[in-house]
This record gives C-alpha cells, sequence and structure tokens, in this order.
C-alpha cells in the first residue's frame, strides 16, 4: 500500500529510510487486515505503518539470528549490509514505531506492545526448541502463535479498537489466521520449489524447525521412519534424502493433517467475521495458498 510505505519513509529520517529499499516488499497482510477491518478510520493508515515497521523490525533480527542469507529471494540485509547493521537498524525501527504508537491511546499502544513482547518469546522459544527435534504439537503451537499470530492478532484487535468494533471477536479472528497462515507456510516449505519460495525447498528442517508435518510425520511413522528423520534434523535435505521425505510425508498423511488443520482454524476464524465479504475473501487468500 501507497499510503502505508509513504507514512513508514516520513517516520525514518533519510538515512534510515533507505535501508528500507534493500529490504524486500512483503504481503503487507497485517495492514489489508486492518484496512479491511477498518475501513472508515482515518487511523487506519498510521496504525498499519507502525505494524509493518515492527514487523520488518523483527524479520531483521530474525535473519541475523537464523544466520540467513537470502529474504523473499533477495539477499537479506544482514547478509548485504552485516549482522551489526540489521540489529541496529532493525533496533531504529522498533523505537520509531513506538514512538509513533503513542499517539494512539493507551489501549492500541498496550496491545501492541504486548503483541511484541510475545513475538520475541517466540524468537526464543524458536531458537530453544531448534536444539533438538521437537515432537510436541503443544510446544510448536505455541511457539508459532508467539512468534507469527500475536502481531496478526493484535493487528486485528487494534483496528477493531479505532473502528469501534468488537476487541475480543477480532482478536480471535486474528489470532485462529495467523495459526493456520503460519501452518500454510510449514507446508509450502515442504511442497514448493525454491524458486516459488526464495529460499531452498525443505529449509525449515535443514535449519532445526520442526514443523507441524514433520511431527506428524514423526507421531505416525514407524521406528525406521522416525530413526531416518531424525538422522535429518539439522542436515541439508537434498537428492534421495528429498525425495524419500517427501513420499513419506505424503504417504502418512501427515500433509494432509496439516492442511485440514489449518482449514478448520480457516473456518473457525471466518465465522466470527460472517458477512464481511473484504474481511473473508482476504483470509481465504492468506490460507489457500497450496496449489
Amino acid at each position: 500500500m501507497i499510503e502505508v510505505e509513504s507514512l513508514m519513509r516520513e517516520f525514518l529520517s533519510e538515512d534510515m529510510a533507505n535501508y528500507l529499499s534493500l529490504i524486500p516488499a512483503g504481503k503487507q497482510l497485517r495492514s489489508r487486515l486492518i484496512c479491511a477491518i477498518a475501513p472508515q478510520s482515518e487511523k487506519r493508515f498510521l496504525l498499519s505503518a507502525i505494524i509493518e515497521m515492527l514487523h520488518l523490525a523483527s524479520l531483521l533480527h530474525d535473519d541475523v539470528i537464523d544466520d540467513a542469507k537470502t529474504r523473499r529471494g533477495v539477499p537479506s540485509l544482514f547478509a548485504s549490509e552485516g549482522s551489526k547493521t540489521a540489529v541496529m537498524v532493525g533496533d531504529i525501527f522498533y523505537a520509531t514505531a513506538f514512538t509513533k504508537l503513542v499517539g494512539l491511546g493507551e489501549t492500541v499502544a498496550s496491545i501492541v506492545a504486548e503483541s511484541v513482547a510475545k513475538l520475541s518469546r517466540g524468537e526464543m522459544m524458536d531458537t530453544k526448541l531448534a536444539t533438538a527435534f521437537n515432537s510436541d504439537r503443544a510446544l510448536y503451537e505455541e511457539m508459532i502463535y508467539l512468534k507469527t499470530a500475536s502481531l496478526i492478532e493484535a493487528s486485528c484487535a487494534t483496528a477493531a479498537q479505532i473502528a469501534g468494533k468488537d476487541r475480543a471477536r477480532y482478536a480471535e479472528f486474528g489470532r485462529k489466521l495467523g495459526v493456520a497462515f503460519q501452518v500454510i507456510d510449514d507446508l509450502l516449505d515442504i511442497t514448493q520449489d525454491e524458486a516459488t519460495l526464495g529460499k531452498p525447498a525443505l529449509n525449515d528442517i535443514s535449519e532445526g524447525k520442526v514443523t507441524l508435518p514433520l511431527i506428524a510425520l514423526f507421531t505416525n511413522g514407524d521406528a525406521t521412519t522416525r530413526e531416518r528423520l531424525l538422522a535429518l534434523f539439522g542436515k541439508r535435505v537434498v537428492g534421495d534424502d528429498a525425495v524419500w521425505l517427501k513420499a513419506a510425508l505424503a504417504k502418512s498423511g501427515a500433509l494432509e493433517e496439516s492442511q485440514t488443520y489449518a482449514n478448520r482454524l480457516l473456518v473457525e476464524a471466518k465465522a466470527l467475521i460472517d458477512g464481511e465479504t473484504e474481511l473473508l475473501a482476504l483470509a481465504d487468500k492468506l490460507v489457500c495458498r497450496i496449489s
């Protein structure tokens, strides 16, 4: 959204605004949700710009933590400018966003601040879980709620707040949608190729990220399957290993199980905003990305 991007540049000094051009543009899904929930609010673009800046800051830090050389198919800021610059730019984005957040009132500021704390806890949890193969689905679901869904939840809740709508209902919509969105991202890591993803396929397991399909395969698999899956943890999965893993995930029903879970969350989320055509269509677009 041009209005959101323009505000983000206005927030920053010229030298800091230049870094926005080095970060590949994303889907701006949080902004789209905010504008769909609060289409008449004159605060919608300001809130969107703040949320997008916070999201970018988290990605900059995330790339350093994960040693990620690419972001959306192009070199990450971490790769092109180094870890120190990526961290400091992320810090400036955070501080700038919080400064602007004050103008939206205590309730909105409190919701967003809490979500950023959750996001950081989720990143810490993700890092800790990557030290060993995690087969606990509850831990996985808690982590993706904190790391991904919490900011989407906050976006929807604050949009409802500035629009004078039921904040709790839209927060629940955002939470369910956010979890479903991440589960689909985890599925895409398995089902799509590098050209589509903008990063290597089967990248999650190589980075020590045990996602829902992998947990389902481990839970449903026999001893031989589990042993081979554990042997792949933290390694680059290519060649025969990649062929085996994709076939095992499909045969075991792990992919279908994960897709069914995401679909159920989507149905539950949509039931909360029945009748809101634009928001319903956006929810479908965010989750129904498996071809």
